[in-house]
C-alpha cells in the first residue's frame, strides 16, 4: 500500500466530515471539430467520448441536420461561419434536452424553432444568429438560461418565447420577427435587458410584426435599458411596445418606447411597477410617439389593472398620455406626462388614481390635464406639492373629479 496516498485519503476523509472542502481536478474537455463541407455531422460528433465528461465540438461550414443534445457539458461553437440548416419544417433545427449546454457564434437557421430547450437547465446561446420558420428560441417545460449578444430576426412567429421555462436575455437585437419580439407566458419570467448581477444590459427590439414584448398568463418580466421601438408593422395584429395579460411586470428603469401604432405599455387585469429604485440604475422610462389616428398612445391600463407610475416621462403620444379603465388603479410619483394630443391623464368606468409626492406635472396636452370621463372614477391630491399642472388646453382637472 502507498502509505502516503492512504494518508491523503484519510485527510480528505476527515476533511470532508469536518465540512472543510478539498480540491477537485476539473475533466479534461474532449474537442471534436465538425468539417460540414466534408460531409462530417454533429449528430456524430456527440456520441463520441465519455458522457460523463464536457464535450467541445467545433462546427466549420453549413450542417444540414436536425441537432439533438441528449448529453450535459456539451459546447456547440462556430468557426469559420458555421452553421446549422434544419431540413425540415416540421422538426426544430437545434433541440436540447440536457444541462448545461452552450450554443456559441454558430447561425441557426430553417426547421421549425431555430433554438429549443426543454427541460434544459443552464441552457447559454451566445453570439448566435436565429433565423427560423416559426420562434426562433424558445426555453420550455422548466428550462432555464441565458441569451446574450444574439441577433434573433426574421422568425416566422415570435423572436424568443419563455413557457413555463426561465430566461435572461441581454445585448441582442429581437427585430423583424412575424409576431412578438419576446413572449414570456404560462408562468414563465424572464430578465429582458438586465443580467444576473443586476448589470444592465439592455436589448434592441423593434420592427417586429406584433407587440415587442408581451407577458402573459402569470408571466413575470423584469425589464430595463431597453430600446423598444416600432414594433406593430403587422396591422392585423396587435400592437403595442409592451403588453402584460394577466400578470406582472418591473420596468425597472432606461426603457424607450416609441413609435408604436397603439400603446407604448398595455396592462390587462395585471399590476405593473413602472420605475424600480431597487436595482441602482436610472429609474426613468419613456413612453413617446405612441398612438396614431384614433388609436390611444402612451400607457393604457384596463380591467381592473394595477399600476405605480414613477419617475415616467409620457410625451407626445397620440390621444391621453396615461389611462385608466373598468376598475383600473394607479399610483404616481414624480413623473412628467406633457404635449400629448388628447387628455393627460383619463379615468373610466370607476378607475381610481392617488397622485403622491415627489410632485408630478402634467403640461401642455390638447385636452384636460386629468378627466374622470364618468362620476364613479376618482383622483385625489390634484394640488401642489403633489401635481403641477400647467398649459392643458381644456383645463387642469375636469368637473367631477372629486376624492375617493
Amino acid at each position: 500500500m502507498n502509505v502516503r496516498a492512504g494518508r491523503r485519503g484519510m485527510l480528505a476523509a476527515i476533511l470532508a466530515g469536518v465540512g472543510i472542502s478539498t480540491s477537485v481536478v476539473a475533466e479534461p474537455t474532449k474537442t471534436v471539430t465538425v468539417d460540414c463541407t466534408r460531409g462530417e455531422s454533429i449528430a456524430k460528433a456527440l456520441t463520441l467520448g465519455d458522457e460523463r465528461k464536457p464535450l467541445l465540438v467545433l462546427v466549420r461550414g453549413t450542417c444540414n441536420e436536425s441537432v439533438s443534445v441528449s448529453r450535459s457539458d456539451v459546447t456547440l461553437r462556430g468557426e469559420s461561419g458555421g452553421a446549422i440548416n434544419g431540413p425540415d419544417p416540421e422538426v426544430d433545427t437545434l433541440t436540447v434536452r440536457a444541462d448545461s449546454v452552450t450554443i456559441e457564434d454558430l447561425s441557426i437557421g430553417g426547421g421549425r424553432n431555430g433554438i429549443t430547450g426543454f427541460g434544459a437547465a443552464r441552457l447559454t446561446v451566445r453570439g448566435a444568429t436565429v433565423q427560423s420558420g416559426r420562434n426562433g428560441i424558445v426555453y420550455a417545460g422548466g428550462s432555464g438560461g441565458t441569451i446574450d449578444e444574439c441577433t434573433i430576426q426574421s422568425n416566422g412567429r415570435d423572436g424568443v418565447s419563455v413557457e413555463s421555462a426561465s430566461a435572461t436575455i441581454t445585448n441582442s437585437t429581437i427585430s423583424n420577427n412575424a409576431r412578438n419580439g419576446v413572449l414570456v407566458t404560462v408562468g414563465g419570467a424572464a430578465r429582458i435587458g438586465v443580467d444576473n448581477r443586476n448589470g444592465a444590459a439592455g436589448n434592441f427590439i423593434r420592427q417586429n410584426g406584433a407587440t415587442g414584448i408581451v407577458i402573459s398568463s402569470g408571466g413575470y418580466a423584469l425589464i430595463a435599458m431597453n430600446e423598444i421601438t416600432g414594433n406593430g408593422v403587422d396591422p392585423t395584429l396587435p400592437r403595442q411596445g409592451i403588453s402584460v395579460i394577466e400578470a406582472r411586470a418591473d420596468l425597472v428603469g432606461g426603457n424607450t418606447i416609441s413609435g408604436h401604432v397603439v400603446q407604448g405599455l398595455f396592462t390587462r387585469a395585471s399590476a405593473v411597477q413602472i420605475g424600480g429604485p431597487a436595482i441602482g440604475f436610472t429609474t426613468v422610462n419613456t413612453f413617446s410617439g405612441n398612438g396614431a389616428l384614433n388609436n390611444v398612445g402612451g400607457i393604457f391600463a384596463f380591467l381592473g389593472s394595477s399600476l405605480v407610475v414613477r419617475d415616467a416621462v409620457i410625451s407626445n403620444n397620440s390621444g391621453f398620455g396615461l389611462g385608466f379603465s373598468l376598475r383600473s388603479q394607479g399610483q404616481m410619483f414624480n413623473s412628467s406626462i406633457q404635449n400629448n394630443s388628447g387628455d393627460g391623464i383619463r379615468l373610466i368606468l370607476g378607475s381610481a388614481l392617488l397622485p403622491s409626492t415627489p410632485t408630478s406635472t402634467v403640461s401642455g396636452n390638447t385636452g384636460f390635464g386629468i378627466q374622470c370621463f364618468d362620476p364613479e372614477s376618482s383622483v385625489v391630491n390634484t394640488f401642489p406639492p403633489f401635481v403641477a399642472f400647467s398649459a392643458n388646453a381644456a383645463g387642469d382637472v375636469s368637473p367631477g373629479c372629486t376624492g375617493f
